[in-house]
């Protein structure tokens, strides 16, 4: 996908960022997902602006690459619309606001926090930002 331009006073801008404006659904706990919003992050570099993609639970999603593979042949992914941003660096940055939410994730999802896999907020609840 390209990149995503939205309007801002005027001016034409390259959304890099999202502001959540509500709870995403979810597997996590109601106040850990509320935790999101009013957050705005930073869309992951490789994938700027909205997203169809695969996406699992953040406690049932297959772990290894070879549970993905299972995972994919299983229907254990929906495709989603959303963006895109990396989950290690989102966690990061909730600390500041809810270190508690910040502390389920790292306790219950470590292994999405690798820096290399991203969350999913879907683009309903979304608003883009340059």
């Amino acid at each position: 996908m390209g990149s995503t331009i939205a309007r801002y006073g005027g001016l034409v801008a390259i959304a890099t960022r999202v502001r959540i404006l509500t709870t995403p659904p979810g597997e996590a706990p109601l106040s850990v997902r509320m935790a999101w919003v009013g957050l705005e992050l930073p869309l992951d570099p490789r994938r700027v602006g909205r997203q169809l993609g695969l996406a699992s639970g953040v406690l049932s999603s297959p772990g290894g690459w070879w549970q993905r593979i299972v995972g994919l042949v299983t229907g254990s992914y929906a495709v989603k619309t959303g963006y895109a941003v990396n989950a290690l660096e989102a966690v990061n940055l909730l600390q500041a606001k809810d270190p508690v939410a910040a502390v389920w994730w790292r306790e219950h999802c470590a292994h999405l926090l690798d820096g290399k896999r991203a969350f999913l907020f879907p683009a309903a609840g979304c608003e883009e930002r340059p």
